[in-house]
């Protein structure tokens, strides 16, 4: 059985590291620009192979050479690479721009992302409907999302969706119902809900109110501060633990895959999320997008509780 099979987006990151944001119009050196596996499901998809899941990925590739570079990149980092090669489109693409002080601003070209259908999420039912736990974001388009919740609902899946990028319009309660836990950061829960948390506090506020969409709960992700949740109507929070931060590029993502590495093993929600929480961290302690993410015995050797 697969642990947790990722539904979603795979990239090749261009990430060019800037001392200074530059002025529109203006012309600034990169310090120095890295090209990468990224992607907000090939991320998420090495966060949990890396946590120690065996971890498989249904997405989609263009029929060109950064599509067989992101393939190789997958394998490398033991993800079983469910792929469908479209043939009209080129592989996704994200051009990353990182301030000095570890921000980031992200531009996607969505490519061969674009082609999942629910076709093709059929063609691979069988990897989904054997796995415990199917984690989902909003790089595809929602159709495969629900395709792939259905077949993972049927099979008594957990189904974790990141809604991000956030859907405006939010999505239908006839979608939301699909999904176990929502893990919005706290901008997408202001797109979601018209307001954005400030503090753990009103993080857990924001969570409670992210269930009356239909969902058995969700966690709120707020970077530096940690995380709130609301699952089966119990709360928490979650500081983040203090790092040296140098790059937040996949750092939720992290966190997404992490959290269903440790649901897929047995772990509680709670258990879950604090190793989630400092994967997450000491993934913005590194340079880049899948390969900053921490293996399961880089974090044993950073924390007290494992």
């Amino acid at each position: 059985m697969i642990d947790v099979t990722i539904v979603g987006s795979i990239n090749i990151d261009l990430t060019s590291y800037l001392d200074r944001w530059p002025q529109v119009g203006e012309t600034v050196i990169a310090k120095e620009t890295l090209i990468s596996l990224g992607g907000k499901g090939a991320n998420q998809a090495v966060a949990a192979s890396r946590m120690g899941a065996n971890a498989a990925i249904v997405g989609a590739i263009g029929a060109d050479t950064f599509g067989a570079d992101v393939e190789q990149r997958l394998l490398n980092h033991n993800v079983t690479a469910e792929l469908f090669v479209q043939n009209n489109s080129a592989t996704g693409m994200a051009f990353i721009d990182v301030g000095p002080d570890g921000g980031n601003i992200i531009r996607v070209s969505s490519g061969a992302n674009a082609a999942l259908n629910s076709q093709v999420i059929d063609d691979h039912s069988r990897i989904i409907a054997s796995s415990k736990v199917i984690l989902l974001q909003n790089e595809i388009p929602l159709e495969a999302s629900i395709r792939a919740a259905q077949i993972a609902k049927a099979s008594g899946a957990m189904v974790v969706m990141d809604p991000a990028p956030a859907p405006v319009p939010f999505w239908p309660a006839d979608a939301l119902e699909l999904f176990d836990i929502l893990t919005p950061n706290s901008s997408e829960t202001k797109v979601i809900t018209g307001y954005e948390p400030r503090s753990l506090t009103e993080g857990e506020d924001a969570a409670r109110k992210l269930q009356e969409y239909g969902v058995r709960g969700s966690i709120v992700t707020m970077g530096a501060m940690g995380v709130a949740w609301s699952i089966d109507g119990k709360t928490g929070q979650k500081e983040a633990p203090i790092v040296n931060s140098v790059d937040t590029v996949a750092a939720g993502d992290c966190f997404n895959g992490a959290f269903a590495a440790a649901q897929a093993s047995g772990h509680s929600v709670c258990t879950s999320i604090d190793i989630a929480v400092h994967a997450a961290a000491l993934t913005t302690t590194r340079n880049g997008a899948a390969d900053s993410i921490p293996t399961f015995d880089e974090l044993k050797s950073a924390v007290s509780f494992l």
